[in-house]
């Protein structure tokens, strides 16, 4: 009788361990990138304002909740004298601020944007001019 109990208890151990090595395996979607997309102009006046413009999307979808968006400024190849600029969240996804640079020159602007757990920095150049003054 006693063996007939180990076996049963026996088998019922087995059957509880094999249950418990079964994987499941849970569809896993992958996460879609924040993208974000830099408008500056490519030229300006020198004491003039500038738009900066930075349009943030997650796939097909605008984002309009991120954590952070600012702007920073440089004069090419002096980035230790930059300045930033926090954004203003418009509407669909789009980040807005605008700046004056008095001093003519070759600048970079970079947007930080800080979105679901991600951060971008896209950067381009920006060209300033003095202002042409009529005569």
């Amino acid at each position: 009788m006693r063996k007939w109990i180990l076996a049963g208890l026996f088998l019922m151990a087995a059957s509880l361990f094999a249950g418990c090595g079964k994987q499941e395996t849970a569809a896993v979607k992958p996460v879609k990138l924040v993208k974000v997309q830099l408008i500056v102009p490519k030229t300006a006046d020198a004491g003039t304002n500038i738009p900066l413009k930075a349009v943030v999307t997650q796939g097909k979808e605008k984002v309009d909740d991120a954590d952070e968006v600012k702007f920073e400024i440089w004069k090419k190849n002096s980035d230790k004298n930059s300045s930033m600029l926090e954004a203003k969240h418009d509407q669909h996804g789009i980040y807005t601020a605008k700046t004056v640079i008095k001093e003519p020159g070759t600048y970079t602007v970079q947007v930080h944007v800080t979105a679901r757990k991600m951060h971008v920095m896209p950067k381009t150049d920006l060209s300033v001019n003095l202002k042409n003054r009529a005569a």
